[in-house]
């Protein structure tokens, strides 16, 4: 597996990277989420990285190799009596479309901490995020051994 602490460094270096992104933050469900919500502005670009999962290619013990499933999200806290999440995706479009140029610049630079499988990247629209982020999702595939 990949592993985190070099995992969360490497997103936490991007708001200094991409000028829209206010904060990088790692995400996951538990009682505490809604207060780390509450206290993104509204408009600003947030950068969240799940923890990734992995699942292994290895036919024998000789050749372990794991595929690690990787998922960013650059997302917009908005209102939604104000903006509409198609408004959001618009305006957070430039901002994930320099975050896949970043990804594929550090890998074919050699000082990317991760393998990333370029061609495994998928972006997906994201709407009703926690109830009023929208933006998008990157999901790729990282290599390790």
């Amino acid at each position: 597996m990949i592993n985190l602490k070099t995992y969360q460094e490497y997103w936490e270096g991007f708001p200094d990277r991409i000028s829209r992104l206010a904060k990088a933050m790692p995400i996951t469900i538990d009682e505490e989420i809604s207060r780390r919500l509450l206290a993104i502005r509204k408009g600003d670009h947030t950068l969240f990285f799940l923890p990734p999962g992995a699942e292994s290619e290895a036919k024998n013990s000789d050749a372990w190799r794991e595929t690690n499933i990787c998922v960013v999200f650059v997302m917009e806290k908005y209102d939604p009596q104000r903006m509409t999440s198609y408004e959001v995706l618009t305006d957070t479009q430039t901002t994930i479309e320099a975050l896949k140029r970043i990804l594929l610049e550090d890998l074919s630079a050699g000082c990317c901490p991760m393998r990333i499988d370029a061609g495994s990247i998928n972006t997906l629209p994201e709407t009703k995020f926690f109830g009023n982020f929208a933006g998008w999702s990157v999901g790729f595939n990282v290599k390790s051994e």
